[in-house]
């Protein structure tokens, strides 16, 4: 049964990975990626510290939350992706320089922090449409969330002069619901503010899934792959 699952996973897996939406996105990133890393270098070379972008970067996406509650979605979409360029040239400085525990920290608590302050944004801005959508999204983001979290922690453990990865087990979609796709819904939703109901069901069942892949990976590597070790 195991491995008739398993067998079902990797199919969808192969079929995502090449799509033509997946292989599109993954030039798109591949490139800004380029672009961002040598920003971060020029950057990193100023003496410009990671954590002062991350922090600015955070501050700068908090003032979403203040233009959404006044429903000025233009600039509250500027704060977004103002926020959104910030975190990458943090992680571009970060490896351009050398990257600290402290840092990384830093970088997941603030992420995190900042989309769960746009989702309240959003509830604030209209309370009677968007409350019970924004709790729903809230609660689906936050377990997928700490599903995440938890994973890093105990796999950190585990092997902690290793690079964590999550592809290792077959349950894994590698690259659901991630920042991508949650960036994407914010964009629309600052765009076409009316979607929120809709849009924010379709997220946060998302991250339900994702939330879902994470458990049974876990289960696989911390269990079953576990006990396959000699």
């Amino acid at each position: 049964m195991q491995n008739r699952v398993e067998a079902i996973i990797n199919k969808i897996k192969s079929q995502y990975i090449k799509s033509d939406f997946c292989l599109q996105s993954k030039c798109v990133r591949q490139k800004w990626q380029k672009a961002i890393n040598k920003a971060g270098e020029k950057f990193a070379k100023a003496g410009v510290s990671a954590n002062v972008i991350s922090v600015s970067g955070f501050i700068i996406g908090l003032l979403a939350i203040n233009f959404l509650a006044m429903n000025m979605y233009f600039w509250a979409l500027v704060c977004i992706l103002a926020n959104r360029f910030f975190d990458a040239l943090d992680g571009a400085v970060a490896r351009a320089a050398k990257s600290s525990d402290f840092g990384v920290f830093l970088d997941a608590c603030l992420d995190y922090t900042f989309y769960a302050g746009v989702i309240f944004g959003f509830a604030l801005a209209s309370p009677y449409q968007n409350a019970v959508a924004a709790a729903f999204l809230l609660f689906a983001f936050t377990a997928s969330a700490c599903a995440m979290l938890s994973y890093s922690v105990i796999a950190y453990k585990n092997r902690p002069s290793q690079k964590l990865d999550l592809d290792q087990s077959p349950f894994y979609l590698g690259g659901l619901a991630q920042g991508f796709e949650t960036l994407t819904a914010l964009v629309i939703l600052c765009i076409v503010p009316g979607w929120f109901l809709p849009v924010a069901v379709i997220l946060g069942c998302w991250c339900l899934v994702k939330f879902l892949l994470v458990i049974s990976t876990a289960y696989y590597n911390f269990v079953v792959a576990a006990k396959s070790k000699p």
